[in-house]
């Protein structure tokens, strides 16, 4: 078992501090009698958990060939159980049973995976974790390319501009409480550092002005607003490094683990019912997919598991 995937979870197989946990959720969100409903769902909660553990353990072991499905089972699973924390009538209607997301019909001869895209349903988990999680209402029809979304994972960058001779992101200077981002992002961006604060303030919705200073080297400021659960303009990998989008454009309003969903939902259904070319894939290698979908499940146990653990966090 990967420990940095079961071992985020590890306190949360108490009993008593996942009741304690869950009673402080609920005050938080103002559902009557948390202490009571902390001990109706701390049960299911622990139970999500664990078989979460158990997918993401297998997927490891598993072959390439089945690994999206394990990993997306197991995904579901922590969903589930972050749900819980806000929301602790979950499931109160099969409406939110379904995936919420569907996938269009694949040209056999042509098809290129960071070319497919995922269309948004009006029911189903996606929908409803990003309301009750991220208190977010998505159009029902949206579509998502997967390049897109890939372009929301850092981890992903340095193989992506690898294969395409595309630089996605700049990294950010971590130094002391603050961050740096270099003079080049307000030409990439053409926007003066002000503009740039108020669409950095506009994105993490703070209640008072981003407090930026202006040096030589670039604009500094408090990196404390980047530790809000909300979507942020800025993008962090596995090792909690920082990163901006190059290019304004390709940030787009989702958090990272819905992109993650997004992605490993597609990938569990080529998987499920595209064979052929799944496992064509596979043996040949062709284009620059492959590359990018075994890097993508590899660190996904990592971030999804750090990234369900922060939303578990009181």
């Amino acid at each position: 078992m990967n420990p940095n995937v079961d071992n985020q979870f590890l306190p949360y197989l108490s009993t008593d501090y996942s009741r304690k946990q869950l009673t402080k959720h609920y005050e938080q969100a103002g559902v009557p009698s948390p202490e009571k409903m902390s001990y109706a769902t701390c049960n299911s909660f622990i139970s999500y958990l664990k078989q979460g553990n158990i997918y993401y353990s297998q997927a490891e072991i598993a072959p390439l060939e089945i690994k999206p499905l394990l990993l997306f089972y197991g995904f579901i699973q922590y969903l589930k159980a972050a749900i819980l924390t806000k929301d602790p009538t979950y499931p109160a209607t099969t409406q939110v049973l379904a995936h919420g997301v569907t996938t269009r019909k694949r040209k056999k001869t042509t098809y290129r995976f960071l070319e497919d895209e995922v269309k948004l349903q009006r029911n189903g988990l996606f929908p409803h974790f990003l309301a009750k999680l991220f208190h977010m209402k998505h159009v029902e029809g949206d579509k998502y390319l997967m390049k897109e979304l890939v372009s929301q994972i850092a981890d992903l960058h340095t193989l992506y501009q690898q294969l395409h001779d595309t630089p996605l992101s700049i990294q950010l200077k971590l130094e002391k409480h603050s961050l740096l981002i270099p003079n080049l992002i307000l030409d990439q961006y053409h926007m003066t550092a002000n503009r740039f604060s108020q669409y950095v303030e506009n994105h993490l919705n703070l209640k008072k002005p981003l407090s930026l200073t202006e040096t030589k080297d670039g604009l500094s400021f408090s990196a404390q607003p980047l530790k809000t659960k909300s979507r942020t303009p800025f993008l962090k990998d596995q090792h909690e490094k920082m990163y901006i989008h190059l290019n304004k454009d390709h940030y787009i309003h989702l958090p990272e683990i819905a992109c993650h969903y997004l992605l490993l939902y597609n990938l569990s259904m080529i998987c499920r019912y595209e064979t052929e070319w799944w496992t064509d894939l596979i043996t040949n290698n062709d284009g620059t997919d492959f590359p990018i979908i075994l890097k993508f499940l590899q660190i996904l146990p990592i971030k999804t598991s750090q990234l369900i653990s922060e939303l578990l966090l009181v």
